[in-house]
């Protein structure tokens, strides 16, 4: 059994010399042995099969080619999902933080306007009570407009975004249908 073992190694290690000229032998233990030069008297050459035919048909070919193109346009998508996620991250992830922020900030003076509303009335107080009022309001507003302008521009950055990703994508849909093109039949 490990002699046929070991003739099964040397066979598969050997498969790729096949254009060398290998030799079967006896060794000192009467196991048979192979190697690329003749080992004494008993040697005696070996003839070895190719494994596949050393051209490839017109079938084999376009197979390969369709293949290749298959594969080629897959990368071509993943390219473009990759690209969007990217530009999301570095557009929307700022974005994210600054809505955080804003959104703090809206809070705190939310809480400003009621503990202005809710403090105990007094004498004279009421004009500077509504101006403090109208001023929070007044900050509170402007953080809302500026988050919304920051967003409208968020979104015209990602519509550039995806325009650049879907155009890289199709040029490298382009270079690969060029590159796995049918070749042109003649006329006859």
């Amino acid at each position: 059994m490990n002699a046929r073992v070991g003739i099964g190694l040397v066979l598969l290690v050997l498969a790729p010399l096949a254009s060398a000229q290998v030799y079967k032998c006896k060794g000192a233990s009467g196991e048979t042995v192979y190697s690329q030069d003749p080992c004494g008297a008993g040697s005696e050459p070996v003839k070895l099969r190719p494994n596949r035919a050393a051209s490839e048909s017109a079938g084999e070919a376009s197979n390969r080619a369709a293949v290749y193109r298959t594969t080629g346009m897959s990368d071509a998508g993943i390219a473009e999902r990759n690209c969007l996620q990217s530009e999301q991250s570095r557009i929307q992830g700022p974005l994210g933080s600054r809505t955080q922020a804003v959104n703090r900030q809206v809070a705190e003076l939310e809480r400003q306007l009621v503990a202005t509303r809710s403090a105990p009335p007094q004498a004279g107080n009421d004009v500077s009570r509504a101006t403090l009022e109208s001023g929070i309001r007044a900050q509170i507003s402007s953080l809302q407009q500026s988050l919304s302008a920051e967003r409208v521009a968020a979104d015209g950055q990602m519509s550039a975004a995806r325009d650049r990703c879907a155009a890289a994508r199709r040029q490298q849909e382009d270079q690969v249908n060029q590159q796995y093109a049918a070749p042109a039949r003649p006329s006859p």
